[in-house]
């Protein structure tokens, strides 16, 4: 094969035609569908100089994203062109899906080969995600060899950030940073990440938050003395992060006492330091949260309040119930914070800054160690989100904290993050639903789609409890001080057919004993059973 080489190529379209060439190695020939003519990997820009005759092939003005991408074939020379580089680099990975039949379904484990000739292939179309920003939040998975097999996986799978604590960082960045920079991929860092700066220093002014689960306090974000400090130790820290492109520094994880006043306080804070970076010649974006912590509601509301003009939103809402969406909810904590959404929206819309949904689908601590697999609510909400006009959208993966002895939470969690990256591109989910099941042999296909179909039916449904049940959840009965009487019968009623149905799943012969699809589905009938014995036990205490 003959390939069009440039000299300073940039590091990631070299990157890429090294993924390049392993793909053809390792999976043409399986195929039996070797390209064998001149391969061009590059930006639209840099093909447009070298082949001016493709210009009008690259229909820019279909172009939304910055990550948009074309694949052309023209007499026999294939071209990889994306807007950016990283953009070039998801045009080798959609070639490979489409062309190879390449499919990254878990991270660190082969590739699966399913070929399917009757599968699309634009050529000449443009490739477009449906929002600008899609990424992963990790802010305690403390695993650098974990996390280099989720970089590869998220860039395989066109996820294009990484947003970090900074704490989690300071421990594993120096060891996958080069991964990041490899794929192009953008770096966010913030979170709860104030102590990270504070912890060291005396005299701190923290406004009290009496919560009944924590003794987090809240920082006084109406004191300017700490903010000076912090902001200079942020931008010196800043200097040498590569790819950095945004940070989201978030108040402490607690309802703040300060109702009135806290918000505006918090973002005229986030302003400064989007106004410190600029001056210290550091040209990141800057965004602040709005969430309900604690169920605080003040924190998640805009009542009324102007948005700011110099920095973005980053809105999350903690407690839904994850077995409806928003336009279906009988719930009406959805329904306020459906309405805040809304508000915030229509507020970012006038002022021209930009809002980022933060969303908990691979969350083990919201969605708990009962992991609910919800593929067609996350595709829904993809479709909603993207009729909001939302910029962008973060998926929060939280390791499980309940201990439950060898529980597998990085492959639970990844059947929800599989469908978030491709819902991302896609919005068909039958189609993304077929590609997932490749990963199985095909006798088990039938049954393992069915036992996972029904957990998708069974376990969103105890979500609706971690509102009225806050702090606690379905899965603390011990801890469940709110709940009535009657809230302890709906739940073990839902524990009781949780284990009787995922129980008569599991005695499909096609699912194997061992395997991890039976090994998950006896963890939820042993974990279900535990906990209905416990909520009987604390309605008698």
């Amino acid at each position: 094969m003959k390939e069009k080489r440039v000299g300073n190529r940039h590091p990631v379209i070299s990157f890429a035609y090294g993924e390049w060439e392993r793909l053809k190695e390792a999976f043409a020939g399986k195929s039996g569908m070797e390209h064998s003519g001149e391969v061009w990997i590059g930006t639209w820009e840099a093909l447009i100089r070298c082949k001016p005759e493709l210009a009008g092939a690259m229909r820019p003005e279909e172009s939304r994203y910055s990550d948009d991408y074309v694949l052309i074939e023209r007499e026999g020379s294939l071209m990889l062109a994306g807007k950016s580089e990283r953009a070039a680099l998801y045009a080798v990975y959609r070639y490979a899906q489409e062309e190879w039949g390449a499919h990254w379904i878990y991270p660190g484990e082969a590739t699966v080969i399913a070929p399917d000739p009757s599968r699309c292939k634009k050529r000449g179309e443009v490739y477009s995600p449906r929002m600008e920003r899609r990424g992963f939040v990790f802010e305690t998975v403390n695993d650098a060899a974990y996390m280099k097999q989720m970089i590869d996986w998220l860039a395989k799978n066109g996820i294009n950030e990484l947003f970090f604590t900074f704490s989690l960082w300071d421990q594993i960045g120096g060891e996958i940073a080069s991964d990041i920079v490899d794929r192009g991929l953008s770096v966010t860092l913030g979170g709860h990440s104030l102590k990270f700066f504070l912890d060291n220093e005396r005299g701190i002014p923290y406004s009290e938050a009496e919560h009944p689960y924590t003794s987090k306090r809240q920082v006084d974000f109406q004191s300017l003395d700490w903010q000076k400090l912090l902001i200079t130790k942020v931008v010196s820290y800043c200097k040498h992060v590569p790819n950095l492109d945004r940070l989201s520094l978030w108040p402490e994880d607690v309802a703040a006492s300060d109702a009135e006043g806290f918000l505006g306080s918090y973002v005229q804070f986030t302003e400064m330091l989007h106004d410190e970076l600029l001056a210290a010649d550091i040209n990141i974006e800057v965004e602040h949260i709005v969430y309900n912590a604690g169920l605080s509601w003040s924190m998640l509301e805009r009542a009324g309040a102007e948005t700011s003009h110099l920095v973005d939103t980053l809105l999350a809402y903690w407690g839904r119930d994850y077995s409806c969406g928003y336009e279906d909810s009988p719930h009406e904590s959805d329904r306020r914070a459906q309405r805040a959404l809304l508000d915030w929206e229509e507020a970012l819309q006038r002022s021209g800054r930009k809002l980022t949904i933060f969303e908990y689908y691979s969350d083990h601590f919201m969605l708990s160690s009962l992991f609910p697999f919800i593929p067609r609510r996350i595709a829904e909400d993809m479709t909603y989100y993207e009729s909001l006009r939302a910029h962008g959208i973060v998926n929060l993966v939280v390791p499980n904290l309940d201990k439950v002895a060898d529980y597998p939470w990085k492959w639970a969690h990844q059947y929800n993050s599989y469908v978030f990256c491709r819902a991302l591109w896609d919005d068909d989910i039958d189609g993304i639903m077929d590609d997932y099941y490749q990963y199985y042999a095909p006798e088990e296909r039938r049954a393992i789609r069915s036992l996972y179909e029904e957990l998708e039916r069974l376990l969103p449904q105890l979500t609706l409890w971690n509102a009225p049940l806050f702090p606690a959840r379905a899965v603390d009965p011990e801890k469940a001080l709110a709940a009535t009487e009657e809230w302890r019968e709906r739940i073990m009623a839902s524990l009781h057919d949780i284990s009787d149905s995922v129980r008569e799943q599991l005695r499909q012969p096609e699912i194997k004993h061992g395997s991890m699809p039976y090994r998950f589905g006896q963890h939820i009938v042993a974990r279900a059973d535990d906990l209905y014995r416990r909520w009987m036990k604390s309605g008698h205490a």
